[in-house]
């Protein structure tokens, strides 16, 4: 049986006390075109929905696995990444059903890290064990000192990384 590749709410005799939803929609939905990011699992959820008038709100979570290259070793790593605090509204004046899989899909997209490292999903980044004293902070004197506590630059950490 193939997976759904939306979430529809039907709207006609929609219960008074709300409707629980959960289950998973295909993970095709993300369209992620990006070699260093990539979906590797179903959107999940589980929301509490509610009919208030003309408005469907919808409350509750949605979590998915994605691929990522970090950003410094440029290995791949899975992690994943889950919002506890959705809440969706749609206006549904004079429709038969609701589709909140765009939305759903949106509030794990911005969700996603704009630099991704090994250390999200715990793995130690291997810039880091090859170099450990390899690091990017900031002398906290007045002015930048950049280089680590070998006296060797930041870059040159990355130079001969990036020589093998």
């Amino acid at each position: 049986m193939p997976m759904d590749t939306r979430l529809i709410i039907p709207l006609e005799d929609f219960p008074i006390t709300g409707r629980q939803l959960s289950g998973e929609i295909d993970g095709a939905i993300f369209d992620i075109d990006d070699e260093d990011t990539k979906n590797v699992a179903p959107l999940g959820y589980k929301l509490s929905s509610t009919l208030f008038d003309n408005e469907l709100v919808a409350q509750g979570s949605v979590w998915s696995t994605f691929s990522f290259r970090c950003a410094r070793c440029l290995e791949r790593f899975e992690y994943s990444i889950e919002r506890d605090d959705v809440t969706i509204v749609q206006d549904v004046a004079a429709k038969l059903d609701a589709d909140i899989s765009e939305e759903m899909r949106e509030e794990l997209l911005v969700a996603l890290p704009n630099y991704p490292k090994c250390e999200l999903a715990g793995i130690e980044c291997e810039i880091n064990i090859e170099f450990s004293d390899f690091g990017l902070d900031k002398d906290p004197q007045t002015g930048v000192n950049s280089a680590t506590p070998s006296d060797n630059s930041v870059w040159d950490a990355l130079n001969n990384y990036s020589k093998q």
